[in-house]
């Protein structure tokens, strides 16, 4: 194997980006200080956009790793190619809702509603984070994220 070869202690390119071997460029280090303001000053949303390949998941893998667990209950959707009601049962799955077959959008709502009011009642913050949100082919899917905009 070339780890061997040339005396790696481990491969240095994977599929995942790995923080560890981030370059701070200014753009880079720019796009991290803004996702963060956007979650401490409370703003609601960020979009972060870039060429294929120029370090947008690593950002919001640093981002991620800088928000405090005791502060913030995340939900990170990699695969967002779902329906509006496929979308938010997998953001309130990750935010620790559990998942209820056939339950009406209402009621997943309501769920929702509650996640965030309890996470304020604990001081914590929610944050959903949207990995390869170009692959969102129904406007339908963007239509429900900006009406849970409002939950903020």
């Amino acid at each position: 194997m070339y780890t061997d070869y040339w005396h790696l202690k481990e491969k240095p390119f994977e599929l995942t980006p790995n923080p560890r071997y981030v370059y701070y460029s200014k753009e880079h280090e720019e796009a991290l200080l803004r996702l963060l303001y956007t979650v401490r000053d409370r703003k609601g949303a960020m979009l972060l956009t870039g060429l294929y390949g120029c370090g947008k998941t690593m950002i919001s893998r640093l981002f991620l790793s800088e928000l405090l667990e005791a502060k913030h209950e995340v939900a990170l959707i990699t695969n967002p190619r779902l329906s509006a009601t496929e979308l938010l049962v997998e953001i309130i799955y990750q935010l620790g809702g559990g998942v209820h077959e056939g339950e009406s959008k209402g009621a997943l709502l309501r769920r929702f509603n509650e996640i965030i009011y309890n996470n304020l009642n604990s001081d914590k913050e929610t944050v959903v984070v949207i990995d390869e949100a170009q692959a969102i082919e129904s406007l339908e899917t963007f239509e429900e994220l900006r009406l849970l905009l409002n939950y903020q």
